[in-house]
């Protein structure tokens, strides 16, 4: 009598799975969800100014925007549970040794580090949720996904005042050490049975192993997965800097205590992961995912640049920080839920995802600067206007994504 057949992975979403690999985004974006409302006791102790401090904020992202596809391609050969467990312990470290440093040059450098380890969890986890869904569920997994940057970065966001006044900044970052290494062994334990199998790189494939460069040149001969990497990183240009500047301005412009900028702040970050759930609620329900991320952009535009114009108060500005965030929301959640669509197959989605999280890194390395070279040039109100016109090109690249799609 023969066997019978396996049932196939797909039959039911693995939601324990789809959590986890959520959770491992978010505690990643614990590490970028600790800098803002650090920033002023940053400078105070270690004595930077605003463009340094720029640059603490960015270089978490430097060698990951020069690794992130190359990342994938290597998740996906490798595969992505154990390249998702040693981005979280690289992680933990890059943390561990910033709480170390004692100087601008030591605390660019495990930033970097943090950065290495973070790229390479961003590229695998959602690969694995993914893989763990069935394809009815993908679009709201993915949309779960996009959620994680504004979740983290909002919880950490909220307790950095707290743990600075407990531990210091020093305190904070070893603190964090610990939760990211202390999630990777749940993470390694309850990922155990995961589908985690090696891509098409893998040793065992013979002498039909086509090698990294050549399994990244199947995704980069395809149009959609450059649109959608070009959206996404615009869109993480625009967005990091209007909200990682903001509890200094509010701090110095409005008299708000470290503690209750970064509370304003947080929560106008977690906007960002409601964003993100009803964007994939809606593209999980048939919207066009093109039209939310015009959607997003557009808002991004205006109330990003209304942000930091004078006439307003603290209370106006934190008003369209909540929107600029919470309608901005949208636009992850349809990147990530494009993926599989413009995918050459299943087995490739880390590579696009590690070229989607390349340019967002890139974005988020170059804009800080930029902005705050702006400002020290003109004046806050000048720094927006790099954030509108990255949205004008953004919006551009949404609507060719969107000729791609009707014309396939």
């Amino acid at each position: 009598m023969a066997a019978p057949s396996p049932k196939p992975a797909e039959a039911r979403t693995r939601w324990t799975i789809v959590l986890l690999g959520m959770f491992a985004g978010i505690v990643v974006a614990f590490q970028i969800g600790k800098l803002p409302a650090a920033i002023p006791t940053l400078q105070r102790e270690l004595a930077l100014d605003l463009v340094e401090a720029g640059w603490v904020l960015a270089v978490f992202h430097a060698l990951a925007a020069a690794i992130g596809a190359i990342a994938g391609v290597y998740a996906d050969r490798w595969g992505i549970r154990r390249v998702a467990f040693a981005g979280l312990l690289a992680t933990g470290l890059g943390a561990a040794a910033g709480g170390l440093s004692d100087g601008l040059t030591l605390l660019l450098l495990s930033r970097m580090v943090e950065g290495v380890g973070s790229i390479t969890v961003l590229v695998s986890a959602p690969a694995l949720m993914l893989r763990a869904s069935r394809p009815g569920d993908q679009g709201l997994a993915m949309g779960m996904w996009g959620s994680f940057m504004p979740t983290g970065m909002a919880v950490m966001t909220l307790l950095t005042p707290l743990l600075i006044a407990l531990a210091g900044w020093r305190g904070l970052w070893i603190v964090n050490a610990g939760l990211v290494w202390l999630f990777a062994g749940l993470f390694w334990a309850a990922t155990r049975r995961a589908p985690d199998p090696a891509g098409p790189g893998d040793a065992g494939s013979g002498s039909a192993n086509p090698g990294p460069w050549r399994e990244l040149a199947v995704v980069l001969r395809r149009t959609g997965p450059w649109l959608l990497t070009l959206v996404m990183g615009l869109y993480a240009a625009t967005y990091l800097p209007i909200l990682g500047f903001l509890p200094k301005y509010l701090i110095e412009h409005h008299g708000y205590s470290q503690s209750a900028a970064a509370a304003w702040v947080a929560l106008a970050i977690w906007a960002n992961a409601a964003g993100n759930l009803t964007g994939g609620w809606l593209g999980h329900r048939g919207a066009p995912r093109w039209l939310l991320m015009i959607v997003a952009l557009t808002t991004m535009g205006v109330a990003g640049w209304l942000t930091y114009q004078p006439g307003f108060s603290g209370e106006a500005r934190l008003v369209f920080a909540f929107v600029f965030s919470g309608v901005g929301g949208l636009l992850p959640s349809s990147i990530f839920g494009s993926v599989t669509r413009h995918a050459p197959d299943r087995n490739r989605v880390a590579g696009i995802n590690g070229l989607i999280q390349q340019s967002t890194n890139v974005g988020q390395l170059a804009t800080p600067p930029l902005f705050a070279m702006l400002v020290a040039a003109g004046g806050w109100p000048h720094g927006p206007w790099l954030t509108v016109g990255l949205s004008a090109a953004a919006i551009v690249f949404a609507l060719l994504l969107r000729r791609l799609e009707r014309a396939g």
